[in-house]
């Protein structure tokens, strides 16, 4: 069978793992030796710099610290129907392909007791940015913290659960459209257990989802609360959490190669765009526009305009968690109001409205037992810990995982009226037509072993439908695709 053939296609991978985890590794290390080489270094909060099992080094009297920190993420993924070796919609990777998803190296501590930092750097992998965080955080009064630098924005649960301790290989569809890691300033803490807040201000374009967003301002804020903490319940989690996202930017036209059912190059800018979570189709839902679809001839608009763009996104957030089970689930929902700087006349017919929303619902169940409520901290689930590590040959199992996810996201065709003179504004958006699907669902499947607290590997099987056939665009193939079946496997290695 092809599902079989495919598993065999990304074995690989998992020979690197097994690898670093027998003989002598530093994994296959007594527990009693690893207390013992990091016995100085004190545990802080999630928030926090030093890692109980890390590699580092503290001052004598416990308010300086520096430690080591890693994250390496090796994907191999088979599409298996519909898609198959195709190259993805503007891009020059295959959907086929093994790579370095994520590979980092950086150091966190402490300085002086109440200033904490971090600075991480992208070795390879899928990450554009040379620095992926890099910070100071001022800790003298826990219940109001302050951040300056590049950091993860406070927004969502799932975008603020580390890239290390995600119950599948990649975050669902919502997470697409929030902030990432951005240069900015934020205020945050736990004015009482149980309860966390985060507001930051930051400089980026949307999402950075292309190199041509110009900088502009954007505001983040969270709140969250845990129910069983403030009601005393030590055994479950009964989590609620809220945030926003809203601010000005630009986006500038570049070159693009997908323009409709015939490949062509143009000069437009991307306003808003989806890929799939499976990472198969980058643009299965995009929306472009030239200068002349906000500006038309009438008013003087050219193809290169610049186009100012208004962005309000909320979230909502649930999560519980009883023993080694764990259900959570987000919903968002997004406007975006484009306008041309172009003319001092600008009517109606110059400004362009998108929205869109996005829902998931998930279930992680721990076949070995490990707590769901020991995982949790600061609002967020911060990883399992396996009860028993596996080393080969000396026995263990390491924690076991199933998951499932149910995921989909909708949005609008937008479209444009008449100019004053006549006109009608051209949307180049693949939005109207059969190329571009307005909606999708994906279901995936996950098994996860965790081999012990820095070692794992993690299986998905990700199915996803569209509501209409999809072109899988380049320059030489114009073939399309109603759904999107692959399989994907992780090893993954952090310290």
């Amino acid at each position: 069978m092809k599902f079989f053939t495919d598993i065999r296609r990304l074995l690989p991978p998992v020979a690197m793992i097994l690898g670093l985890i027998s003989g002598n590794s530093l994994w296959a290390a007594d527990e009693a030796d690893i207390q013992q080489a990091t016995a100085p270094v004190k545990k802080q909060d999630k928030q926090g710099s030093v890692k109980p099992n890390g590699l580092g080094l503290v001052s004598a009297d416990g308010e300086n610290s520096i430690n080591l920190t890693g994250l390496v993420h090796f994907d191999a993924r088979a599409v298996q129907s519909g898609l198959p070796h195709l190259s993805d919609k503007d891009s020059a990777s295959v959907a086929d392909t093994f790579e370095f998803r994520r590979a980092r190296l950086g150091v966190n501590g402490t300085m002086y007791a109440h200033i904490d930092y971090e600075l991480i750097l992208n070795a390879t992998g899928t990450d554009t940015n040379v620095m992926d965080t890099g910070f100071l955080n001022f800790n003298a009064n826990k219940q109001a913290q302050i951040r300056v630098g590049r950091f993860r924005q406070p927004y969502s649960l799932e975008s603020m659960t580390k890239d290390a301790s995600i119950d599948f290989l990649e975050r669902s569809y919502g997470d697409q459209l929030g902030p990432n890691k951005l240069l900015g300033a934020m205020v945050w803490g736990e004015p009482v257990p149980g309860m966390t807040y985060g507001l930051s201000l930051a400089q980026a374009g949307f999402n950075e989802v292309t190199n041509s967003d110009q900088i502009g301002g954007l505001g983040t804020g969270r709140i969250t609360i845990n129910l069983g903490e403030l009601g005393g319940m030590k055994s479950q989690v009964l989590h609620l959490g809220a945030s926003t996202n809203r601010g000005n930017y630009d986006i500038t036209p570049t070159t693009s190669l997908d323009t409709g059912s015939s490949a062509s190059t143009t000069t437009r800018a991307t306003l808003l765009t989806y890929r799939t979570e499976s990472r198969g189709l980058s643009n299965a839902y995009r929306v472009q526009l030239t200068g002349e679809s906000l500006s038309t001839a009438v008013y003087g608009g050219s193809a290169n305009d610049v186009a100012s763009v208004s962005k309000n996104l909320n979230n909502l957030e649930f999560a519980y968690a009883n023993g080694s089970f764990k259900y959570q689930s987000e919903y968002s929902k997004m406007s975006l109001s484009a306008s041309s700087p172009t003319t001092t006349s600008l009517s109606a017919y110059n400004t362009l409205t998108v929205s869109t929303s996005t829902y998931y619902h998930e279930l992680v169940y721990n076949l070995t037992g490990e707590q769901w409520t020991d995982a949790y901290k600061g609002g967020a689930f911060i990883g399992v810990k396996p009860l028993s590590n596996y080393r080969f040959g000396q026995g263990g199992t390491g924690a076991w995982q199933v998951a499932v996810r149910y995921s989909r996201y909708t949005a609008n065709y937008p479209g444009i009226g008449s100019s004053a003179g006549g006109t009608t504004g051209t949307l180049i958006s693949n939005g109207g037509r059969a190329e571009n699907a307005e909606s999708a669902h994906t279901v995936t499947y996950g098994l996860n072993w965790l081999i012990n607290p820095s070692t794992a590997v993690k299986l998905n099987y990700a199915m996803t439908h569209f509501d209409r056939s999809v072109y899988i665009l380049s320059t030489t193939n114009t073939s399309t695709a109603t759904v999107e079946n692959v399989i994907s496997l992780r090893t993954q290695m952090n310290f």
